[in-house]
């Protein structure tokens, strides 16, 4: 089965958030993960709007390899994703708060806390939880009738939260929208990525997810440009 721009990012979502054992299975199953990378592959490359209908077959474009957005051991790990006691144990090490390996994949760690001048002291600093952006996600989460996961209930500018709203955007017919949203919201990707590069060489399928997610990024950006 085909998996839509939508799809993209409610697995993106599950990578980086909580899922069941049984959701983890199913996603990753051969097939399944097979057609995720296809359709994520087509984000990188196809210059269009998320939601708007890929090119008829006779002026599709060649499909280009993973490899050339990935590095070589990424693109081993991206096809191999880990099992669900895989996926839990890397949680528990570095998506999890206070550690010393920490790499918690939440906006506001990698953002200045406000742009308010007279919010507070530690206004300009970085690496605390519970920022402006934070705050605009709690209300938009809101606004558009959605419930935030309970382990991330503290963390409404969570990766996995940023991807679902993508994802229901597009669902909703909001291409050009979710476009905008994915393109102002993951400014944060490249220094969460140098942050994944110090933990180890279990970082590696996530260090590929978030290069795909860059990719995507910029493969929108020109969209948005060509289209001024």
């Amino acid at each position: 089965m085909a998996v839509s721009d939508a799809m993209v990012f409610d697995v993106l979502s599950a990578c980086f958030g909580p899922t069941s054992k049984s959701d983890w299975e199913a996603l990753t199953k051969p097939t399944a993960w097979a057609d995720f990378l296809t359709a994520a592959r087509r984000l990188l490359q196809e210059q269009r709007t998320f939601g708007v209908p890929a090119a008829p077959l006779g002026h599709a474009q060649s499909a280009t390899p993973l490899s050339d957005y990935l590095t070589k051991n990424e693109v081993c790990h991206v096809y191999a994703p880990p099992s669900f006691e895989e996926k839990q144990a890397f949680a528990a090490r570095h998506f999890t708060g206070g550690l010393p390996a920490s790499a918690m994949p939440v906006e506001s760690l990698y953002v200045v806390w406000s742009d308010q001048p007279n919010a507070a002291p530690f206004t300009q600093r970085k690496g605390l939880y519970q920022s402006d952006v934070a705050l605009y996600m709690r209300d938009l989460v809101s606004s558009m009738g959605l419930t935030l996961p309970a382990e991330l209930s503290a963390y409404p500018d969570h990766l996995s939260v940023e991807c679902a709203v993508c994802a229901y955007l597009i669902d909703a017919g909001l291409g050009q929208q979710a476009s905008e949203f994915w393109c102002e919201r993951t400014v944060w990707l490249t220094d969460f990525r140098a942050r994944l590069r110090t933990v180890g060489a279990d970082a590696e399928f996530y260090l590929a997810l978030v290069d795909v997610m860059l990719g995507i990024r910029a493969t929108q950006v020109s969209c948005t440009k060509q289209g001024d």
